[in-house]
């Protein structure tokens, strides 16, 4: 780190083993792939006779092959564990054995960042009590502030310092910071901040608006407020990292960022590029269900652009009167979310293993060696096929998020199931996918991909509308579905799609919005009806619509006009079920077109009137799945694979002349969606056995290959069909296939 002190004269009494410099240059932290987040007893303030104890603790986790730790420099949310003069420090702080813990693992070259409380910090606020955050009235008692600050206030500059303050005193390599979000942090739900009055001046000189002080999603100010506070919380981290970075520039900062699919507008945290790389920064989103949720999360991570980790628990738990977590872990399930995250760009972060040290070391050494095995093949451009959008405006103001933004819904819920839903249906097809967020709707960004996929995206601006219909005009291939533009970005309803050109057609009505109800398309277009016989139908939500005359649209589906109406409600039958009526002797056709194809320029738009992705997530119907991979395929993917849906696939060009190409087995089934992160999900969802596939076929389109390669295995295979196919003959868990490309 930086040897200047300034005025932090307690610098040069602290003992170091080399520096974070040297540990970095010797394995970059973009590599180090085996990292854990456990707060073992020995190095407890109060720890006795921790010396031999600290010793056994980092041989334990040196030889599992830990490469970087966690672990906390205060204590009791603010209290520091050296001999501070900016807040009052552990009293037994000299007999602290944490220099002893960092000197040991240092010895062994691993990475020691402190666990710390970004908005949270109980002593503090007997010093600076004007500097804590204010509630919103959220229509409910607000809680005790415990010491929870705003970041709008002298906090964001007493901060860095405090942060400077403990590298000068520790022989840290840098921090991880918890507790980010803009609100409290104590039970559950998080109660919104903050009006206080830094916020209050801050707000009205920069916009000439009153500051809310009450939640009031019918006010268009409200909003405006909502969007500020995230500005304004990245303006927070940014300074702070800049501030100790220009102290201390090879220290690592990784800030815990709550993009994940629970949270929403209350935690202060944006759903768009972070650009923290610009300032030699990490982040780091948790994953909270099984690993079928880390592919997801991680592609939400790659698509910010900083350099990312994904984090979960313990895969496997036990009764709570035996242990939280299980001992000797099967290690399948946690392999999985390490390579669900390094095969999407990034790297994983164990909460802990759970437990004793000899427990578990035996598990970690087995996930860590499948890791290390891949840590050269984790970075490259992704090779763009579709891009799927994932919305922070439909987040914050949808109609169908409103539930869960009004805190309705329990805190845990999954949001935007539309959008996952539709990821899962293009993941498990073998469909190259990446995340597009709201900032990357231009026509630069969106021209990278063949097709854009509007799941829902019901909040779209003008602007947004203009580039997506440049995309389609200029030869791309658009597919929406359901209520998609009818909103603008604030959530205002449209008298019509703002892409109802783009389309071909216009609005009529939405049906479904008091519960799900049968939807039944009947096909009429003949591949449809080849694949899918007479009808195609899901559990949903759908909208009514009329095709503009003497527009180029193609019918591919019309409605069905069996009846149900809402037949089931809260798990109770209260209607006839509408299939109950099929006879394909009598017309069920009342032919109201419902999936259209619309050519547009160079290009082509699919609109379907239904929420297919929410379709699916409440029930992972195949023909479903079938159906919308079929409308994708209709454009021609850059890499067809043929492989059982448990395979998941990503593929990235390494340099313009060798493509890359991942097949991760994860056979985790989908969780219903009532199931939401209570006890018991990882207990019954980790896998007990993990069976080889075989004979996956790739071939590789618009490329002529010289040579394929699987490195883990040290095997050429044969290139076959005009030298643009191969077989990879067996996945046991995670396989990497290196294709040579003649230019």
């Amino acid at each position: 780190m930086n040897k200047e002190h300034g005025k932090h004269e307690s610098y040069i009494k602290v003992k170091r083993v080399g520096s974070t410099a040297d540990r970095l240059r010797e394995l970059p932290y973009e590599k180090r792939v085996c990292r854990v987040e456990q707060y073992p007893s020995c190095a407890d303030v109060d720890a006795s006779d921790s010396g031999t104890a600290i010793e056994d603790y980092i041989n334990s986790i040196h030889e599992a092959g830990v490469e970087m730790q966690v672990i906390a420099a205060e204590q009791n949310r603010g209290t520091p564990r050296f001999n501070s003069k900016m807040i009052p420090p552990h009293p037994n702080v000299d007999n602290d054995p944490l220099p002893r813990f960092l000197e040991r693992a240092h010895e062994k070259g691993i990475i020691v960042l402190s666990y710390i409380s970004m908005n949270y910090n109980k002593p503090l606020k007997n010093i600076h009590p004007e500097w804590l955050m204010q509630f919103l009235d959220f229509g409910k008692p607000a809680p005790e502030n415990e010491g929870w600050w705003c970041f709008n206030s002298p906090y964001r500059d007493w901060l860095p310092e405090y942060l400077i303050e403990y590298l000068d005193n520790l022989d840290l390599d840098g921090f991880y910071f918890d507790d980010t979000n803009w609100g409290s942090h104590e039970g559950r739900p998080f109660y919104p901040a903050c009006c206080c009055n830094h916020c209050e001046k801050l707000f009205r000189d920069e916009t000439g608006i009153t500051i809310p002080t009450k939640v009031d999603f019918d006010s268009i100010d409200f909003k405006r407020f909502i969007n500020w506070r995230y500005d304004k919380f990245t303006d927070f981290v940014s300074h702070v990292f800049r501030r100790v970075k220009d102290r201390n520039p090879d220290v690592v900062l990784d800030l815990h960022y709550y993009a994940r699919p629970t949270t929403e507008w209350v935690d202060g945290h944006k759903l768009n590029p972070l650009k923290l790389d610009e300032i030699g920064s990490h982040y780091f989103i948790e994953a909270h269900r099984t690993v079928r949720e880390s592919g997801f999360i991680a592609k939400v991570a790659r698509s910010m652009g900083t350099p990312f980790c994904v984090w979960r628990n313990p895969i496997q738990e036990l009764s709570e009167y035996i242990s939280d977590y299980a001992p000797f872990q099967e290690p399948f399930s946690p392999a999985i979310h390490g390579l669900e995250a390094m095969i999407n760009g990034g790297t994983p972060i164990f909460g802990s293993f759970g437990g004793p040290i000899e427990l578990h070391k035996d598990t970690m050494k087995s996930v860590f060696a499948d890791l290390k095995k891949r840590v050269d093949y984790i970075e490259g451009e992704t090779v763009k096929y579709v891009g799927l959008c994932y919305s922070q405006q439909n987040r914050d103001f949808s109609c169908s998020e409103m539930s869960k933004t009004l805190g309705i819904e329990g805190y845990t819920s999954i949001g935007q199931k539309n959008v996952i839903g539709a990821y899962e249906i293009l993941n498990r097809s073998h469909l190259l996918v990446d995340i597009v967020l709201d900032e990357q709707l231009t026509l630069n960004k969106l021209s990278q991909y063949q097709v854009i996929f509007l799941s829902n995206t019901t909040c779209l601006s003008d602007g947004q509308c203009e580039e997506i219909r440049k995309f389609v005009r200029d030869g791309g291939t658009l597919i929406a579905t359901f209520e998609t533009s009818l909103l603008d970005e604030m959530g205002q309803k449209r008298d019509n799609f703002g892409l109802a050109d783009v389309f071909g057609l216009d609005y009529s009505d939405s049906r479904g919005r008091a519960g799900d109800y049968a939807v039944i398309y009947v096909p009429h277009d003949e591949a449809l009806s080849q694949e899918f016989g007479r009808i195609i139908c899901f559990g949903g939500q759908e909208t009514g619509i009329y095709v503009r005359p003497s527009e180029d649209v193609q019918v591919l589906c019309t409605r069905s006009n069996l009846k149900a109406g809402h037949v089931y409600k809260k798990g109770k039958r209260i209607g006839q079920k509408a299939l109950d009526a099929f006879d394909p002797k009598i017309d069920f056709d009342s032919l109201e077109p419902t999936v259209t194809v619309h050519k547009f320029g160079k290009g082509q738009a699919f609109y379907v009137s239904g929420d297919v992705g929410g379709a699916y997530m409440n029930n992972p119907y195949p023909p479903l799945k079938r159906f919308v991979s079929n409308l994708v395929r209709r454009t021609p993917s850059p890499i067809d694979i043929d492989a059982p849906q448990c395979i998941e696939a990503t593929a990235v060009m390494r340099n313009p002349d060798q493509l890359m190409v991942h097949l991760l087995n994860n056979p985790t089934p989908m969780i219903p969606m009532d199931i939401i992160e209570r006890e018991g999900v990882t207990t019954h969802f980790y896998l007990q056995e993990l069976n080889s596939v075989r004979d996956i076929l790739i071939k590789v389109n618009g490329f002529r290959i010289k040579s394929v390669t699987l490195p883990l295995q040290g095997k050429s295979l044969k290139v076959t069909g005009h030298e643009n196919m191969f077989v990879v003959p067996e996945v046991k868990l995670h396989e990497v296939a290196l294709v040579e490309i003649e230019q």
